[in-house]
């Protein structure tokens, strides 16, 4: 998981950076399945949580999930995973990636435009959903990217953010086939992101 969730964060992140100097405004392997994947129930009850913040300042957006989730850090790994309780980080694609990126999300309409480009000239991979997404108030990006083929076709949601000095990524990834039944969640988690107050 790591390795193709870092490709895919690579990725965003470049095409996130060209759109940064394209305007004035300042502003792991992939994971195998280690269990079977299976989507929280529509009726689960969730929690709104704090993310962890650096040198004692709180992170600045709060997330919801299933009250039997939690927020993992794991030493040498950046960045926190979001998933039910006993999944170890990074082999499980039930769990939500939230990791801090340089690339800037200022100008999320710039960023679409790039990545739609981007996905016309290759074939590696497709981003058959991105679009600037409003969630609580904050512009960002939203965008599903597809890779591989048979066994090996994959898909990603990330939900791109704006940072101060940069951005942040909230982003799951599985096999094609675990990806559609677990979409659901991942919507509803990216979705419920929120700039804290």
């Amino acid at each position: 998981m790591r390795l193709r969730l870092w490709i895919a964060s690579l990725v965003l992140a470049a095409l996130s950076a060209r759109a940064s100097a394209q305007t004035s405004s300042t502003g792991t392997a992939a994971p195998e399945a280690a269990k079977p994947a299976s989507a929280v129930p529509a009726s689960a009850e969730y929690q709104r949580v704090e993310l962890p913040g650096g040198e004692g300042k709180p992170f600045p957006y709060t997330v919801e999930i299933p009250k039997d989730w939690q927020v993992r850090e794991v030493e040498g790994m950046p960045g926190v995973w979001l998933g039910p309780a006993g999944v170890e980080p990074p082999n499980d694609p039930r769990l939500i990636y939230v990791r801090i990126s340089l690339a800037r999300v200022d100008n999320p309409e710039q960023v679409v435009t790039n990545i739609k480009a981007s996905d016309a000239k290759q074939e590696a991979w497709s981003a058959p959903l991105v679009e600037v997404r409003e969630v609580g108030g904050v512009k960002g990006v939203l965008v599903r990217m597809d890779s591989g083929a048979g066994e090996a076709a994959r898909s990603t949601l990330a939900l791109k953010l704006p940072l101060e000095a940069g951005g942040v990524d909230f982003m799951a990834t599985a096999k094609r086939d675990e990806f559609e039944k677990l979409r659901p969640t991942y919507e509803r988690v990216l979705l419920s992101v929120r700039r804290r107050s």
